[in-house]
């Protein structure tokens, strides 16, 4: 694995620091407020300096993820978890923001509500538009890397394919048509949602939904639906990662994970397989936990469009065959990757993580 010296892993982490200072930071606030943004900060540029450290890009990714995901969850969906007015939760509510997964599922919906807002001239309505050119901007930034390094959902999956350190089960390669399963449900949920102008996906399929203010079955229908996300969340989101040490939600169900694969196209960044170095031993295959890299395509030294750039294949590559590059060319651009993830991740974070950590902060009574 490629390692850097600490003084290069130092400038790399101070420069990802910096720039989340300018991306983030209101010096116009005191400094008891600043701390936990400082914090966060600190512990993402640690999270870089680890990576170039130790090579493993992977292994500290997905720490900086999963506390990602689940600072989320404490912040926004606390109340569902009876942690409101907690330390974890603020008492007032909150307003919890436009789902991209919920957004993805039902486009047409979206594309039809902001032709009717333009249409009326209704400037107020035009929220979603304007979240599109920022969507349109981190896809240019980030493209499928959206998936592991800034989904404020996709770090559950990643951690509860971690807590084994073996597979319980041994996954079963899946049949080549099976890999475009989110397709075909992002597409079957666009077609319904613009039926019914509702986001199909989200009312009906969606196992998050354990975590947002859905627990009051007070008829019939709700009832089935949370028996239904409770069971997707058991097998797709928590049982599944967990004994198969793969993302099967963000792999297999995920609509996003879809969209983003063909969008994310636009993005320059790309994991590369050099022929004159791979053996063809098929490690990062086994490794792959999102079904991104398939015995044929390994053959061919072609890695999916699905491939979200979690680094777990560059981890384990024997014979660093495997590599970040810009539009497939020779040039290495794991620094420049590694440095856009981190700040686009991090700054996605600072949305919700020092609100967070500040609640902490004020139960330790260390700032008012």
């Amino acid at each position: 694995m490629r390692t850097y010296p600490p003084g290069s892993s130092l400038l790399f982490a101070l420069a990802v620091g910096l720039t989340l200072g300018l991306l983030t930071l209101d010096l116009s606030q005191g400094l008891s407020r600043l701390m936990p943004h400082l914090a966060w900060i600190s512990f993402v540029g640690g999270m870089g300096f680890l990576m170039l450290r130790t090579g493993r890009i992977s292994r500290w990714r997905s720490l900086f993820f999963v506390v990602l995901a689940w600072a989320f969850v404490l912040d926004f969906k606390a109340g569902s978890l009876g942690l409101r007015g907690s330390a974890f939760a603020t008492s007032e509510i909150q307003e919890v923001p436009y789902c991209h997964i919920a957004i993805a599922s039902s486009i047409l919906n979206y594309a039809y509500s902001e032709f009717l807002a333009i249409k009326s001239g209704n400037w107020a309505a035009w929220g979603p538009l304007s979240l599109g050119f920022l969507w349109l901007l981190v896809t240019l930034v980030l493209g499928q890397a959206w998936c592991s390094w800034a989904c404020f959902y996709g770090g559950l999956d990643d951690g509860f394919a971690r807590i084994l350190r073996r597979p319980a089960l041994r996954w079963v390669r899946l049949p080549g048509p099976m890999r475009e399963l989110p397709a075909g449900i992002l597409l079957f949920s666009i077609l319904i949602s613009l039926t019914s102008l509702l986001p199909v996906f989200c009312l009906w399929a969606c196992p998050l939904k354990i975590t947002t203010g859905f627990l009051d079955p007070n008829d019939a229908a709700r009832k089935v639906q949370l028996s239904i996300f409770l069971l997707l969340a058991a097998l797709a989101l928590v049982l599944g990662p967990i004994l198969t040490r793969k993302r099967v939600f963000c792999g297999l169900i995920c609509p996003f994970g879809a969209w983003q694969s063909f969008w994310g196209r636009a993005n320059p960044f790309r994991v590369t397989i050099r022929p004159e170095l791979c053996t063809q031993c098929q490690i990062c295959l086994k490794a792959c936990p999102i079904f991104a890299i398939e015995p044929q395509g390994l053959k061919g030294h072609a890695i999916s469009p699905y491939c979200n750039r979690c680094g777990e294949c560059l981890d384990v590559c024997p014979t660093e065959a495997i590599r970040y590059t810009l539009l497939g060319s020779a040039w290495d651009s794991r620094l420049l990757f590694l440095y856009c993830g981190l700040t686009v991740g991090g700054a996605v974070g600072g949305l919700f993580v020092p609100g967070l950590l500040s609640r902490w902060l004020q139960a330790l009574g260390i700032s008012g």
